[in-house]
């Protein structure tokens, strides 16, 4: 394997790495709730669903 090689992997894995953490930055609001602790009731659930209408 030579040196170029393994840059060449690193190159193509940079676009996906920066998906990986735009879409982890992006669905922060709604995975932290549940990483976190936070444990809605119905009501809270039909006020996220209905918003807060």
């Amino acid at each position: 394997m030579s040196a170029g090689t393994g840059a060449s992997r690193l190159r193509a894995a940079l676009p996906w790495a920066a998906l990986a953490a735009g879409l982890t930055a992006a669905t922060y609001p709604a995975w932290s709730l549940v990483v976190f602790g936070y444990r809605p009731t119905l009501d809270d659930l039909l006020t996220l669903r209905c918003f807060g209408l």
